[in-house]
């Protein structure tokens, strides 16, 4: 890697009053063979409002990222290498660099950083962030330019109920599980030793030599695995047997049944059409229809799955019917995740933007609702089920998203004639049952959040209606691209929409 073609944007972050921090970085940048432009930083004296972080100073600062980023981006940098006036370079920086190659899909890139969580070692030199702190010498592709300005922007954000601390560095690090993001190991870049403006105090997060000190267990072994191209192994799941399957080391390349539960044909035929194309066999449809008759694209008729089970609207069958459908979908033993969706569901992810996510976190996505307090009638429903404990009550929209090690949990025992009293049992059954079973339903292994997007309008006496999509605005068009899934529903036939928006 080349510096100066890897990054054509280069600045470096200095406060117009600290001339000692300014002659200092000149110093490490030309010792380096660098060259990189000063950006006069936002000075916190004149900062009136926080706006979402723990203090002016943090606000400044993230302020000041923010619009070099936007510097480069109106300038038409392919990508921006953003320093800190506190920042010491690998004395062999340039010679490191060149033994490093950083991989295509690359959107964040630290020259150095502290990391909370383990990282993968991703080639000579090079590891795979999943969370990591400091910005004293980071990287944004362009791809990703205006993602990282929205995530600085703790107005937006609203800190989304994370319980870190209100500065950057930490809102970057919210990223990592979205943006391929990577760093160089051992650090190449890190913090010197020196009165903070923010912090006022005199520290660095590093060793001379550029180790990290807080979480150093997350290293621990790190810089062997890197060097002797050995990769970290996943720990075993809690309370769960290792599978002979599970990989060793990097999961493995995603590949997703999509299993369609429709009366009919779907909504939006030719967007899946183009998404399963796109996909070149990493993802596979699986179908249960209704109504095969009522098909007429041959394609999606030549997903229906042997097993078919009559449908009836609130039934138990409705569950009988995803049942089959993921009994069939894991005899493809290669699939990683299962996603059920309708025939008003569309993707709203491209394939290389969901696999990438998937990669970056493989867990399975339930939309749990919140059971304490209740709903009444939520409630109401588990009274045909007498015999379930009140902790393995669970809520969500069925349409949920599986990986392998949750589907394989939950077809291991069919408890389907215990939920044919119940109303909607398709709201309650894949949560509950993987609760009875003692499959760990804590964010370790589940992401409490439904993989498929709804809009519903207020009805407060009872659940609230779906609105169907009859247009797709450029203001809903942002809106899915933000959301954390991967699917829409109830969008309506006539709503012109494209695959993976």
């Amino acid at each position: 890697m080349d510096i100066e073609q890897q990054f054509p944007a280069r600045y470096w972050i200095n406060l117009g009053r600290r001339q000692d921090r300014r002659f200092e970085t000149e110093w490490q940048l030309e010792m380096a063979g660098i060259t990189a432009e000063r950006f006069p930083a936002v000075d916190a004296r004149f900062v009136r409002k926080n706006r979402g972080y723990e203090s002016a100073g943090r606000y400044a600062l993230a302020l000041s990222q923010r619009l070099a980023i936007r510097k480069a981006m109106l300038t038409g940098a392919e990508a921006v290498l953003i320093l800190e006036d506190d920042v010491i370079f690998h004395p062999d920086l340039k010679a490191r660099l060149a033994e490093i190659t950083l991989p295509e899909d690359w959107g964040i890139f630290y020259l150095g950083c502290a990391h909370v969580k383990r990282p993968w070692p991703a080639g000579p030199g090079i590891v795979q962030t999943h969370y990591a702190l400091d910005t004293h010498a980071f990287a944004v592709n362009a791809r990703y330019y205006k993602r990282v300005i929205a995530a600085l922007d703790a107005r937006i954000i609203a800190n989304r109920g994370k319980s870190h601390p209100q500065a950057s560095d930490w809102y970057l690090a919210n990223l990592h599980q979205e943006i391929p993001t990577y760093a160089c190991y051992p650090n190449l870049a890190w913090q010197a030793v020196a009165a903070s403006d923010l912090a006022g105090v005199t520290y660095s997060n590093y060793t001379t030599d550029g180790s990290q000190i807080s979480a150093a267990g997350e290293t621990l072994g790190l810089g062997a695995e890197v060097a002797g191209g050995t990769r970290w192994k996943w720990p075993a799941p809690v309370n769960l047997p290792e599978s002979p399957e599970k990989p060793e080391f990097f999961p493995p390349t995603p590949r997703i049944g999509v299993l369609f539960l429709t009366h009919g044909g779907l909504n939006q035929p030719e967007c899946w059409q183009k998404w399963l194309e796109a996909a070149a066999g990493e993802a596979r449809g699986f179908a249960h229809i209704k109504t095969p008759e009522s098909v007429e694209e041959e394609w999606f008729l030549d997903l229906q799955i042997p097993e078919t089970v009559k449908t009836a609207w609130a039934d138990i069958s409705l569950v009988r019917a995803m049942l089959a459908l993921l009994r069939e979908a894991i005899q493809d033993a290669t699939l990683t995740h299962f996603a059920f969706v309708s025939e008003s569901c569309i993707p709203i992810k491209s394939w290389a933007e969901t696999r990438r996510r998937l990669a970056f976190d493989g867990r399975s996505m339930i939309g749990f609702e919140a059971t304490e307090p209740m709903r009444e009638y939520h409630r109401q429903r588990f009274d045909a089920v007498p015999w379930m404990e009140p902790r393995c009550r669970q809520v969500h929209p069925p349409w949920v998203m599986l990986n392998r090690e949750a589907a394989e949990c939950l077809l291991e025992d069919d408890f389907t004639d215990r939920f044919a009293e119940m109303f909607a049992p398709d709201e309650h059954y894949i949560g509950s049952v993987l609760a009875m079973k003692g499959y760990p339903i804590d964010e370790t292994h589940i992401l409490r959040q439904c993989p498929t997007w709804i809009r519903r309008t207020e009805n407060s006496d009872g659940p609230m209606s779906p609105d169907v999509i009859h247009t797709v605005p450029p203001g809903l068009r942002r809106e899915w691209l933000d959301f954390p899934g991967f699917f829409a529903r109830n969008v309506g036939s006539g709503a012109e929409c494209e695959a993976g928006i």
